[in-house]
């Protein structure tokens, strides 16, 4: 396992985020999962992360933490945080003025959601039904 705690240091710095406690310790749980062979937890954990870099405007991260999650829970067929995933992604590009973007994964979290019968699929057909989703 290589140790990137350095660049997320760095990162979080830069991005001057306002979460820099959590994100600090969602590493730390990211780092743990990884070492106790936990993908479920790790994609958990890289969604958290994703929320939390998104919440704080560090859209960059935030991207690429949720893409990690999403192509993770993928791989291991957890379909809630493939969800969770594509919901991230969505808000990201919504964030960054890519609304095509934003729509691909919204419909990919409502397919999601809606076969999993959660309730997140919900808020995920109200953002393709707003004017600003695409």
């Amino acid at each position: 396992m290589s140790d990137d705690r350095g660049g997320f240091a760095a990162r979080l710095r830069v991005c001057r985020c306002g979460g820099q406690a959590a994100a600090g310790y969602l590493q730390q749980a990211l780092m743990g999962y990884r070492e106790l062979g936990s993908q479920d937890g790790e994609a958990d954990v890289l969604n958290g992360l994703g929320e939390v870099f998104l919440a704080t405007g560090c859209l960059t991260d935030a991207h690429a933490n949720h893409d990690a999650a999403l192509r993770l829970a993928a791989q291991i067929s957890q379909k809630h945080e493939q969800a969770r995933a594509h919901h991230g992604l969505a808000r990201t590009h919504q964030a960054s003025g890519e609304p095509g973007k934003a729509r691909h994964h919204w419909q990919e979290a409502l397919a999601l959601y809606t076969d999993l019968g959660a309730p997140e699929a919900d808020h995920a057909r109200a953002q393709l039904t707003a004017p600003a989703a695409g």
